[in-house]
């Protein structure tokens, strides 16, 4: 048993990316490692399915009803958008990859930073795996209560609730009747929705992986710092010092281009799941059993998503806090003047906070996702007390 767990895990693991590996293996399974005109066609079908769906609404006698039934299922078709957004800023990514590469290839042959690559690496893959694993449980436990329906309403009613015919799609709009009519478009549905969850499952699992890389190579800066002025030569304590000071840059450069990726789709997705959320505890009341469960998964699925990026986010934050103290915890004290003033110069210029933003005024910290929190039962009040409103009157 052993033997087979650790023949799996070699096979998700790519050597040439430590802590990357399971990420790109995941984009080298769906195609989406190194680009060709084929590995477009399964994303370019979705898109004209999902623009099928904006068109039929516009033109919909009933545009209100299925405007909120696209943004309920908002969630899932944001897979589409952020596969666009891979493929806009593909070299973007290439360049984060490669550079992510290199540091940890250079750092795995340093005893001293080993065992920090090491930790980021297996946490970074327990990590994907976990949500690998929840986020497709979701999916089939939804789906599948949802599939569950329409089979037993067409085996037994010989028509179809649209209820649960428009999970994802939006036609068609009366209730379905007939095999032949139900179960190809039932097909049609499964293929949609697994591909979109694949590409969301995708990007969230680069956004996060580089994130936790990223914390990883400011981890190894802190303790380079520490240990640059371990040697009695003067010329060394100075280049490792400037070596330093580079690889913050470069840390800098990398995470700007990173933030610049990932906070549009961030920001989407902070407006879309907090509302969302608001919706469904709202129409709990009104649900079977069975789609009660589903979408109590749902909503714990949504804010697991969230805690997944902003836990993440907040872990860079943090660790950037620490890349000042670690230069003072160098042995400076005896050192040279020369030495000691460029500590000081280095301190006071790597305090900078690096934050990943989900649009232009929301961190990717803890304490954005408890606002995300607050706001969903704060829009989930509203509706319920509007609702009282309107019934009392």
């Amino acid at each position: 048993m052993q033997a087979f767990v650790t023949s799996v895990a070699a096979y998700f693991t790519d050597p040439k990316y430590p802590s990357m590996g399971l990420a790109i293996v995941f984009l080298k399974i769906i195609g989406l490692w190194k680009l060709k005109k084929v590995h477009y066609i399964v994303p370019f079908c979705l898109f004209i399915t999902f623009m099928s769906q904006i068109l039929y609404m516009l033109f919909s006698p009933r545009i209100v009803h299925f405007f909120l039934n696209l943004f309920q299922t908002g969630f899932f078709h944001l897979g589409l958008i952020k596969m666009a957004l891979y493929f806009y800023n593909l070299p973007t990514w290439m360049e984060t990859f490669n550079w992510l590469s290199e540091m940890e290839l250079q750092q795995l042959e340093d005893e001293h930073l080993k065992p920090i690559v090491d930790k980021f690496t297996k946490y970074g893959n327990r990590v994907t795996w976990g949500w690998l694993i929840a986020s497709y449980a979701t999916w089939v436990f939804n789906y599948g209560e949802n599939l569950l329906m329409v089979i037993y309403q067409i085996e037994t009613l010989h028509e179809i609730d649209p209820t649960y015919i428009t999970f994802y799609l939006l036609w068609p709009t009366e209730p379905a009747t007939g095999r032949w009519n139900v179960y190809p478009y039932i097909v049609v549905q499964f293929l949609y929705s697994f591909f979109t969850v694949t590409y969301l499952n995708l990007f969230d699992v680069l956004c996060v992986s580089t994130m936790i890389a990223m914390a990883g190579q400011i981890e190894v800066l802190s303790e380079m710092f520490r240990r640059a002025l371990d040697t009695d030569s003067e010329e060394e304590q100075y280049r490792n010092l400037i070596t330093c000071y580079k690889r913050y840059a470069d840390i800098l450069f990398t995470q700007k281009k990173l933030n610049s990726v990932m906070s549009p789709v961030l920001f989407m997705y902070l407006l879309i799941a907090s509302i969302n959320m608001s919706f469904i505890l709202f129409s709990l009341a009104n649900l079977q059993k069975s789609s009660k469960i589903a979408s109590q998964v749902l909503v714990l699925a949504l804010m697991i998503e969230a805690f997944y990026y902003y836990w993440h986010g907040h872990q860079v934050r943090y660790q950037s806090e620490n890349i000042s103290a670690a230069v003072y915890d160098s042995d400076w004290v005896d050192k040279s003047p020369e030495i000691r003033r460029l500590v000081y110069i280095m301190s006071s210029t790597v305090n900078r906070k690096l934050v990943y933003n989900a649009g232009p005024f929301n961190e990717v910290t803890v304490v954005t996702f408890i606002q995300i929190v607050k706001v969903t039962i704060s829009f989930y009040r509203l509706m319920c007390t509007t609702t009282l409103s309107d019934s009392g009157s």
